[in-house]
């Protein structure tokens, strides 16, 4: 006989009087995780004893393959995996599994910081139409419990997909196709019992920042992480200038700055040209400011392509702002030379009038922050100093760091910097690797050399980029397109491979990537990104750098009892399906791909296998 192991708190019957309700209550508050003041209470300092940061090993985690790449290759694949991210003080523990017909089911328990790949491999490389599974999961010492749930659909052309239910801790439902061959799809959890929890199935608040602001205001930016985009500019092709630049080897995001500001990235890699008419003999001549993505923006030959304009990207930027006050924003400026329309000489050196014409056009963004104080590196400024600016509406900081002398490359009156004036010794990490293999231990190394919030002033020249990213060829990236590269092998990768390289005293302070939230190949409308990075982002500073006393000199937000629960996005408990489809307001007994007879032959986890068909008994 199969028994249920869900715990079913006691209910106090109406006789209780008000008083032992209450004291109930604080009782059951008091030992779900520690002991701890209520917020608002300042006497409540950061102690190593407090820490909740698990160390403890996870099975090896596996790489996309790189012939798994090639669609056909990847169509007959049987192996895949589920990731699963812990960012709260709470251990993620397996409850109880059972499969149907697959040759692995193998899940785990998630100690608190780490991250598990989980596998699962169908039993054929075709007809898989019944093959099923699902793992039960509880956040220990809280009531919040959620399945992911294994499923093939059949006939369908994603017939290999994953749901995340997270309706039993009020975050809804989620479901995934696997994106190619061999690959991961991942959940993002953090917070806490105390201060609420938020997952990766949604977006929560624009201004995100602004929405842990009680967290990060004292800490120093060099404190926090943030996402970061990787040729910002290039979410299209634009044919602005004439090369073989094309959308499978030039093209890095699919969707635009504004879009990308949404789904929280805070860091954007642009590089600005002007484009030149072939025929001018004016220097000053041309035909607007582009973001571009060639070899070399100094080559005499110059080789790629063109994206949004300056001006798009400006309106943009307005938009997000004017909507979601309160961040700090970066925009790391590269390039600004000019290129003929055939680039086929050398680049163009920006006139003084090119140069007023550029510099007029920075002015027109909202919430620069002119003056700020420059003999302190921006790093080293708590970040209260740039999120309370413009009347609490934050920052958007512009940096040069191009080819323009030294005297033109800012303009602190208009809220205009160079590079340098963030860090001194700024460290941006390219491994110019071509597979997520090889760059991922790079990247880690280079990441853990710093070490967080050790002694007086250790690392204050830390202030670290992360490019995650891979560097295929021109033509393996024709071939198999950077975005493959990127939503199949590099950015799952971040999560099983990255995340294990991270502790409390190690981490970047930009995740820059290609991609961003984009899951499936050429799906990119917004209810069909999802939020990974976005809640990494959010996780990394509430939890991980949280738990690094010299980081935080009071206790962990998520450590400490609120008198309300955080509302990361409103009461929301709906589904999105695969295809982005929302659902806001599902049938309470509406559960995707849940399995509610189990067969004969169904293996459970502990090894049992049934030997007639039965009811599910973990409904």
């Amino acid at each position: 006989m199969i028994e249920s192991q869900h715990l079913h708190a006691s209910v106090p019957s109406s006789a209780l009087s008000a008083m032992r309700l209450l004291r109930l209550l604080a009782l059951l508050a008091s030992s779900a995780l520690l002991h701890v003041p209520a917020s608002g209470q300042r006497d409540n300092p950061c102690r190593p004893e407090d820490r909740t940061y698990n160390p403890e090993g996870m099975p090896p985690a596996s790489f996309q393959p790189y012939d798994r790449l090639n669609p056909v290759a990847g169509a007959t694949s049987t192996k895949f995996y589920v990731t699963v991210v812990n960012l709260t003080p709470h251990r993620i523990r397996l409850e109880n599994t059972h499969s149907y017909q697959m040759s692995i089911f193998d899940f785990g328990d998630v100690p608190q910081g780490r991250a598990r790949q989980n596998t699962v491999k169908y039993r054929g490389e075709w007809y898989t139409g019944d093959d099923a599974g699902e793992a039960y999961y509880r956040i220990d010492r809280t009531d919040k419990r959620f399945v992911l749930r294994i499923k093939s659909y059949v006939p369908s052309p994603t017939p290999r997909r994953v749901v995340f239910d997270l309706s039993g801790m009020g975050l809804g439902q989620r479901e995934y196709p696997f994106p190619g061959g061999d690959t991961a799809v991942t959940l993002v959890i953090t917070g806490s019992s105390s201060y609420g929890f938020m997952a990766s199935i949604r977006h929560g608040a624009g201004n995100w920042m602004r929405s842990i602001y009680d967290v990060i205001r004292g800490r120093p930016v060099r404190h926090f992480i943030m996402p970061g985009t990787h040729d910002s500019g290039m979410s299209k092709i634009t044919n602005k200038i004439s090369s073989i630049g094309s959308a499978q080897n030039t093209q890095n995001q699919g969707i635009n700055i504004y879009d990308q500001l949404r789904a929280g990235a805070r860091w954007f890699d642009l590089r600005i040209g002007t484009i030149h008419p072939n025929d001018s003999k004016d220097p000053s001549k041309h035909n607007g400011f582009w973001t571009l993505h060639v070899n070399d923006e100094m080559a005499t030959i110059a080789v790629g392509n063109s994206g949004e304009s300056l001006d798009e990207i400006i309106s943009e930027i307005n938009r997000f702002t004017a909507e979601n006050p309160g961040e700090l924003i970066f925009l790391s400026i590269r390039y600004l030379v000019g290129r003929y329309q055939l680039p086929d000489r050398g680049p163009i050196t920006w006139t003084p009038a090119i140069i007023s014409e550029f510099f007029a056009k920075l002015r027109t963004l909202n919430n620069r922050c002119p003056n700020l104080d420059t003999s302190i590196p921006f790093q080293n400024q708590p970040a209260s100093y740039f999120l309370d600016r413009n009347n609490g509406r934050g920052c958007v900081i512009p940096l040069l760091n191009g080819q323009l002398a030294k005297d033109r490359s800012g303009s602190p009156a208009d809220g205009i910097y160079h590079l340098t004036r963030l860090s001194p010794n700024l460290r941006d990490q390219w491994s110019n690797k071509m597979h997520a293999v090889d760059m991922a231990p790079d990247q880690i190394s280079a990441w853990r050399s710093v070490s967080r919030g050790t002694g007086a002033g250790a690392d204050h020249n830390g202030f670290h980029i992360a490019q995650w990213l891979v560097t295929p060829d021109a033509v393996t990236a024709t071939a198999y397109s950077l975005q493959a590269f990127a939503i199949q092998a590099t950015n799952p990768a971040l999560y099983f491979s990255g995340v294990n390289g991270m502790d409390p005293e190690h981490w970047p302070n930009v995740l820059m990537v290609d991609y961003i939230g984009v899951a499936r190949k050429d799906q990119w409308a917004w209810d069909q990104l999802s939020a990974e990075l976005y809640t990494l982002a959010v996780g990394l500073n509430l939890y991980m750098a949280s738990e690094n006393c010299g980081v935080k000199k009071r206790k962990s937000p998520l450590l400490t009892r609120r008198l309300e629960q955080k509302k990361w996005a409103g009461n929301w408990n709906g589904i999105i399906f695969a295809n982005g489809t929302v659902m806001d307001h599902p049938p309470p007994g509406l559960h995707l791909g849940r399995v509610e007879v189990l067969k004969n032959g169904t293996v459970f986890g502990n090894g049992t296998v049934l030997e007639r068909t039965i009811p599910n008994p973990w409904l």
